[in-house]
């Protein structure tokens, strides 16, 4: 049995995009998913009660947009962080959403 908490981070399809570009999501430093934009994913990883990162890169040729998102894990709790992307930034919003359940 596993004492870890599972943390599902996910990105939805976003729409219509004419290019993919590459993204990479990592829990901790660890990396959890490197792979197209278009496509969207869902992975989930257990961690600890206490405080974890999620940090997220979009690397559109030369250059980089990168977000870290400081996620509070209580004990005996899973969650869900959902990025979002804002068209107009052309990166992840400031604040995922991140629903305990």
């Amino acid at each position: 049995m596993s004492s870890g908490i599972p943390l599902t981070v996910m990105f939805q399809r976003p729409g219509f995009f004419l290019t993919d570009v590459r993204i990479v999501v990592s829990v901790n430093g660890q990396p959890i998913y490197d792979g197209s934009f278009r496509d969207g994913f869902e992975r989930t990883v257990e961690v600890l009660p206490g405080q974890h990162f999620v940090d997220t890169t979009i690397e559109l040729g030369a250059l980089k947009r990168t977000r870290r998102y400081p996620i509070d894990v209580a004990p005996a709790r899973g969650y869900t962080v959902a990025l979002s992307y804002s068209r107009f930034w052309g990166n992840f919003t400031k604040k995922p959403l991140v629903t305990p359940y």
